[in-house]
C-alpha cells in the first residue's frame, strides 16, 4: 500500500475539526473505540453493560413510548432487565415517531429519512454525540485495515453531498441512482489515477464498477483499489468474487441499518464482528432468545443515541451469533450467516419455505462456476407463482444459451424440477429507486 499522503492528513484535520464545531467529536470518539478494544474480556463485558443500563434508563425516563403500553405493563420494576422490553417494530417506529422522540428535545438533534427500499421509509433522530459514535464505529472498522479518516475515497452511493463536502471528505463520488456506463468509465480513470485507499457503497454498485473495471482495464496492474467496503445489501459470494477479480480489493463486508447505523464489519480473519460497545444484538424465534449458534431474527439496540433510542429494534433480517471467539482476538461478538428481510421467503415446487437469499444466491454461485463472470450483468428472479419463474438478465459478454440453461437448471434443482422457468434477456433492470438492487422477488403484476 502507498504511504499516506499529506493531502489525507490535511483533510483528516479538517473533517474532524468541522465535526467538532458541529458537537460531534468525532476523533476523540475514534481514540476512545480504540482504547475499549485493548480491554480483556472481563472489563468490556462491563463497560456494555454499563452502557447499556445507562440507555435503558435514559429511554424509560424520556421517551414517551416507553411509557405507556405494552412497554408500561412490562418494564414495572424492570426497567433495567433488556430481555423484559418489547420488541419494536419497524411499524411503530414510523406510526409512533414523534412518541420515540426523548424529552426534552437534545440540542443540535438531526432528522434524516431512510431509503424506504422495503416501501416504508422512516425517519430518524440522532442527537451530536450519537451522530459522532455512529461515525466512529464506521472509521474504527476501516482502521483494522490501516484505512484513517481523510484517506482518499471512492464512494457509490445513492446521494451525494455536493462538491465542496464531498471535496472535505476527500473522496469522488459516483451517485448509486446514476451508474451510467460514462460515469463508471471515468471513476475506473480514476481508480488508475487517483489511486485511492478504498472503495465503498453499495454492494451491487462495487460489482457494476468491478465488472467495468474488468471490461475497460484488463490488463491494468492488480490491485486497482486496495480495499473494497460494502454495505446496504447481501453480499453473495459470487460477488465478493467479481469484486476482488475486477478491482483486485479486499472487500470488506459490513451490516448494519440506516435506523442504527453500521453495526458490524468484518475484520481481516474474515469474522464479521458487532460493534457491542455501542450496539447489542440479541437473536430470537418466536420472541424468545436463542441458544447461541442457533438462526434467528436480529433485534438491535443503539446504547449511543439519546435523541431516539432504539431499544430491541426488528431490523427484519435473520443470523446467528456464533459461540465462540474470533481468531483475530477481538472481543465482539460474531454475527455470521445473515439472510435478508425475514419475509423475503419463497415456495418450492413441494410448498417448503426457502428463504430467497440463501437459495438463490447458491444458485448464483453454481450458474457462475460454468459460465464466464462477464456473462451476467444484472440478474433478477422472479416467482409468478408456486411452479412459476421468470429470470431477467442484462447480458454481458459471453452471455448464450448455456448460460440461460445454467440458469435455468439452478432454479429447477433449488424449487422443484417441475418449476416453469423462463430466461429472459432485457436492456436494463432498473435499480430501485433508493439506488439499490435486489436479486429476487415476489412478482409484480
Amino acid at each position: 500500500m502507498r504511504p499516506r499522503l499529506a493531502s489525507e492528513r490535511f483533510h483528516e484535520a479538517l473533517y474532524g475539526t468541522i465535526q467538532l464545531l458541529r458537537r460531534r467529536p468525532l476523533a476523540r470518539c475514534i481514540r476512545q473505540l480504540e482504547e475499549w478494544e485493548r480491554l480483556d474480556p472481563a472489563a468490556f463485558g462491563r463497560l456494555r453493560a454499563a452502557r447499556l443500563a445507562r440507555t435503558l434508563g435514559h429511554a424509560k425516563a424520556h421517551v414517551p413510548l416507553y411509557g405507556e403500553g405494552a412497554w408500561r405493563e412490562a418494564l414495572h420494576g424492570r426497567t433495567l432487565d433488556l430481555r423484559a422490553w418489547p420488541v419494536l417494530t419497524r411499524e411503530t417506529l414510523q406510526s409512533r415517531f414523534n412518541d420515540l422522540l426523548a424529552r426534552p428535545p437534545i440540542r443540535g438533534t438531526s432528522y434524516r429519512t431512510t431509503s424506504g427500499s422495503t416501501g416504508q421509509p422512516l425517519r430518524i433522530a440522532t442527537d451530536p454525540a450519537g451522530a459522532a459514535w455512529a461515525w466512529a464505529g464506521d472509521y474504527r472498522g476501516l482502521l483494522w485495515y490501516g484505512i484513517r479518516m481523510g484517506d482518499r475515497s471512492v464512494s457509490l452511493r445513492p446521494r451525494t453531498e455536493g462538491p465542496w463536502a464531498e471535496w472535505i471528505r476527500n473522496r469522488y463520488a459516483v451517485p448509486a441512482t446514476d451508474l451510467s456506463d460514462e460515469r463508471l468509465a471515468a471513476a475506473v480513470r480514476h481508480l488508475q489515477t487517483g489511486k485511492p485507499r478504498y472503495v465503498w457503497g453499495y454492494t451491487s454498485a462495487v460489482v457494476e464498477l468491478a465488472r467495468h473495471a474488468r471490461l475497460l482495464a484488463p490488463n491494468a496492474p492488480r490491485p486497482l483499489v486496495p480495499y473494497a467496503k460494502v454495505f446496504g445489501e447481501m453480499l453473495y459470494p459470487f460477488q465478493r468474487r467479481q469484486i476482488e477479480e475486477g478491482l483486485g480489493a479486499r472487500v470488506i463486508s459490513t451490516y448494519g441499518c440506516n435506523e442504527t447505523g453500521t453495526a458490524g464489519y468484518e475484520c481481516p480473519a474474515g469474522s464479521l464482528h458487532i460493534f457491542a460497545d455501542h450496539i447489542e444484538v440479541e437473536i430470537l424465534r418466536d420472541g424468545e432468545p436463542v441458544e447461541p449458534g442457533e438462526m434467528g431474527e436480529i433485534v438491535l439496540t443503539c446504547t449511543t443515541n439519546r435523541a431516539m433510542p432504539l431499544v430491541r429494534y426488528r431490523v427484519g433480517d435473520r443470523g446467528r451469533l456464533l459461540p465462540d471467539p474470533c481468531v483475530c482476538g477481538r472481543h465482539h461478538p460474531v454475527l455470521a450467516d445473515i439472510e435478508g428481510r425475514v419475509g423475503d421467503l419463497l415456495l418450492t415446487a413441494a410448498g417448503e419455505r426457502v428463504h430467497g437469499t440463501a437459495a438463490l444466491g447458491q444458485v448464483l454461485k453454481q450458474a457462475l462456476r460454468e459460465i464466464p463472470a462477464t456473462a451476467i450483468a444484472r440478474v433478477l428472479f422472479e416467482q409468478r407463482d408456486q411452479l412459476t419463474w421468470t429470470v431477467l438478465v442484462q447480458p454481458g459478454p459471453g452471455f448464450d444459451d448455456g448460460a440461460a440453461r445454467a440458469l435455468v437448471d439452478g432454479v429447477r434443482a433449488k424449487f422443484g424440477a417441475e418449476c416453469r422457468v423462463t430466461v429472459q434477456s432485457v436492456a436494463e433492470i432498473p435499480r430501485e429507486p433508493s439506488g439499490k438492487f435486489r436479486f429476487y422477488r415476489a412478482a409484480r403484476d
